[in-house]
């Protein structure tokens, strides 16, 4: 099985930096990373190429021009491009441990979808850990040098959480399973299609991640929490004042209705592109 590792990237390029360390260092190798740009005003290949030579698997950066956040149309961009058998969404601001995607291969299958969460770190501790990546990008110095015991004990509490739901979804007593964030999350990739995709007509911040399960659960697949000794690093930021509140609450709770109704394929998606227009570029940076 081959797997496409997907990033959401829109600047701030020392994430992609840690992106490609985290890979370089991994037990198992992917086919190739992709970059899905949402229209980056830095350049992406100055910022990683000392890091390109070190990379034994293929690059690409799939970039759409700058017409607002349109998370779903720019993960399907990275999705038609994958020649991977697994897509493995990502966030950019994530880090992992060593074995994050050999857990993730032995997991997947078809009808299933996995997922893992990240605990989050603090602005301090997000300085201290760049520090550590660019002196040699060893996640388990991280874990030793950054005291994160009481935030796993809470993530655990969260996987016995998402494992109940999903069971009560398994016997039928919940419409769904686990309510599930989308920054780190793999899906067989005829799986990705049969609901074709993220629904493009989300545009703005919020809610197209979760129609994505939403429709993927009425599809009748299930999901699974993945849980790491070593769990994955949320890198501190910001928060957008534009993510405050989502300009899709209508339409999200339109198309919940529908996909109640089993209408679990969204019209403008994977195929059917909203906005197939020519300004999407795709470069091989390897």
């Amino acid at each position: 099985m081959k797997i496409s590792v997907i990033v959401t990237v829109y600047n701030r390029f020392e994430y992609a930096r840690n992106i490609l360390k985290c890979l370089i260092n991994q037990t198992c190798t992917i086919h190739e990373l992709i970059f899905a740009d949402d229209g980056s005003k830095e350049n992406l290949f100055d910022a990683v190429k000392d890091l390109i030579p070190k990379c034994n698997f293929k690059i690409k950066h799939i970039y759409q021009e700058d017409l607002g956040f349109r998370a779903s149309k720019n993960r399907n961009n990275g999705a038609r491009e994958a020649e991977g058998d697994i897509l493995l969404f990502m966030d950019q601001d994530v880090i992992f441990p060593d074995n994050f995607i050999e857990k993730f291969l032995n997991d997947s299958q078809e009808g299933k979808f996995i997922f893992s969460r990240a605990i989050n770190s603090t602005e301090n501790e997000k300085l201290r850990i760049e520090e550590l990546i660019n002196l040699d990008g060893k996640y388990s110095k991280i874990y030793k040098d950054v005291d994160y015991r009481e935030k796993i004990k809470q993530r655990k509490q969260k996987n016995n959480k998402d494992i109940f739901y999903n069971f009560l979804y398994s016997i039928k007593l919940r419409s769904r399973g686990a309510k599930i964030p989308s920054m780190i999350f793999s899906i067989n990739k005829n799986d990705f299609i049969k609901v074709n995709g993220f629904d493009e007509n989300f545009e703005g911040w919020g809610h197209e991640d979760d129609d994505l399960f939403n429709r993927l659960y009425k599809a009748g697949f299930a999901s699974k929490p993945i849980f790491f000794d070593m769990p994955p690093i949320h890198m501190w930021h910001h928060h957008e004042k534009s993510k405050k509140e989502s300009p899709n609450e209508r339409y999200y709770r339109k198309r919940k209705e529908e996909i109640s109704r089993k209408n679990y394929r969204c019209v403008n998606g994977y195929k059917n592109s909203s906005k197939n227009d020519n300004k999407i570029h795709l470069k091989i940076l390897n």
